[in-house]
């Protein structure tokens, strides 16, 4: 058995290489080979993958709102605070108000553009 160490320097060169091992993979008369070549492959594809998406709002652990930490989400005063759920969708009618985009909400929110979208559309339901 040969070990073998390789170096890549950007994302798409090791998307390449993951490419050119699972061909190599693919033409291999040996199952064993083949087999230990893809498996190179989806580790490279694993280091590349961007990390999943982790939601900063939190779960309320009690019933108030902190209208201070709403009040620096809406003005946009960094570092922002983390929210619970009940102050980010204060904050974000906040932000319906004041006429800032979706995902301009969301990434002062620290949600997804989807919930964000959602919360409007609750809102402006039930002012209807």
């Amino acid at each position: 058995m040969i070990d073998v160490t390789v170096r890549v320097k950007s994302p798409t060169a090791a998307r390449l290489l993951a490419g050119l091992l699972r061909q190599a993979a693919a033409d291999e008369a040996d199952r064993g080979q083949a087999r230990h070549w893809r498996g190179a492959a989806r580790r490279l594809d694993e280091c590349v993958r961007l990390p999943r998406y982790a939601p900063r709002v939190q779960r309320p652990q009690a019933a108030e709102i902190d209208h201070g930490a709403v009040r620096r989400v809406v003005t946009g005063v960094h570092p922002l605070p983390v929210l619970t759920r009940d102050e980010a969708r204060l904050a974000c009618w906040h932000l319906m108000v004041n006429g800032c985009s979706i995902t301009e909400s969301a990434e002062r929110l620290g949600v997804r553009p989807r919930t964000v979208s959602r919360w409007r559309a609750e809102d402006l339901g039930g002012c209807s």
